[in-house]
Formats: structure tokens, C-alpha cells, sequence
């Protein structure tokens, strides 16, 4: 059980942390604002992704250290894999166009 607490709890802690970093930076009056342009919420989302990839991947292999189910370890691989690879989509698409 504290396995699926700790799980969670790790996995959500990037998401809420970098959603309320994007969501306080779109209260800030304009001239305050971090992302003024669409290449600069591009940038941001490209970091959010690249973060969460990273962290995702820190997961599996905390999880993979600990000897915990292998369930964990594979939805943590798999999460940290498709977000770098997402990271790469947004990345490349942004160079295009």
C-alpha cells in the first residue's frame, strides 16, 4: 500500500508543480508575463514534457531499485518514454512551422 501512495504521490507532484508555474505565469499582468508569444509557450511546453520525461523515467528506475512491482516500473518507463517522444513532436513541430 505505501508503495501506491508514494507512486502517486511522485507522479502527480511534476504535473501540479509545473501546471501551477504555467497557471500563475497567465495571472501576471503582461509586461510581468514569462510567455508573451506563442514560440515562448511552445518553449514551455517543451521544458513541461522534457521534465516530466526525466522525472518519469527517475520513477521507474526508483521503483525498479526498490524491487517494487513491475507494473510500476513499466507505466513509469512508458510514461517517461512518450513524453520525451512528445518532447521531440512539439519540438520539431515548432521548427516547421
Amino acid at each position: 500500500m505505501n508503495s501506491w501512495i508514494l507512486n502517486i504521490v511522485f507522479g502527480l507532484f511534476p504535473t501540479f508543480a509545473l501546471g501551477w508555474s504555467m497557471a500563475a505565469d497567465e495571472l501576471k499582468a503582461t509586461p510581468e508575463r514569462v510567455v508573451t508569444s506563442a514560440a515562448d509557450a511552445r518553449q514551455q511546453q517543451i521544458i513541461f514534457l522534457l521534465v516530466y520525461g526525466l522525472w518519469a523515467l527517475t520513477l521507474s528506475m526508483w521503483n525498479w531499485m526498490r524491487s517494487e512491482s513491475h507494473w510500476w516500473i513499466a507505466l513509469w518507463l512508458a510514461a517517461g518514454v512518450a513524453a520525451l517522444a512528445a518532447c521531440l513532436v512539439v519540438r520539431s513541430v515548432g521548427r516547421r512551422g
